[in-house]
């Protein structure tokens, strides 16, 4: 015969989102799977989960990460992560404004040729705009290529 179906009770559902549903099936005795459904079957968005209204998305990269990620109760590197995934720059700390660099398709194409750095030198950016960039974008890291063995 088949389990018993779990008693959801409101303390229960009031929980659902609050952490991973691994962690919430191990503490009421059921498997992840029987949280996971009565979660989406009730709209709850998973834990972790941001909600990215347009307003959050304006903010970014004008105030610094870790301040958007107090003001909105979420982790920074939340904030980072989708920072970076829509290549927007950090806000630069020393001047309190955002250092954006407006990718040019003949500059994306450098990404991944040569290493970051040597990018970075050659179009004026900091290794971490040219990385930030070429991650948000999918590009491999260029291999670095391996000194000719010398024979004897």
């Amino acid at each position: 015969m088949g389990r018993a179906s779990l008693q959801w009770t409101d303390e229960m559902l009031a929980a659902l989102g609050t952490d991973k549903d691994a962690v919430l099936a191990e503490r009421w005795g059921t498997s992840a799977k029987t949280v996971n459904l009565k979660r989406n079957s009730l709209g709850i968005a998973a834990f972790g989960h941001v909600e990215w209204t347009p307003e959050m998305l304006a903010a970014l990269g004008q105030h610094s990460d870790a301040s958007l990620a107090t003001q909105w109760g979420i982790s920074k590197a939340s904030v980072v992560a989708k920072r970076g995934a829509l290549g927007i720059a950090p806000q630069d700390s020393s001047r309190g404004k955002q250092s954006q660099h407006s990718w040019q398709p003949n500059e994306v194409m450098l990404l991944g040729t040569a290493s970051d750095a040597d990018v970075a030198a050659q179009l004026g950016l900091s290794l971490a705009a040219v990385r930030n960039a070429r991650m948000a974008r999918g590009i491999a890291a260029a291999r670095p290529q391996k000194p000719p063995i010398a024979k004897n």
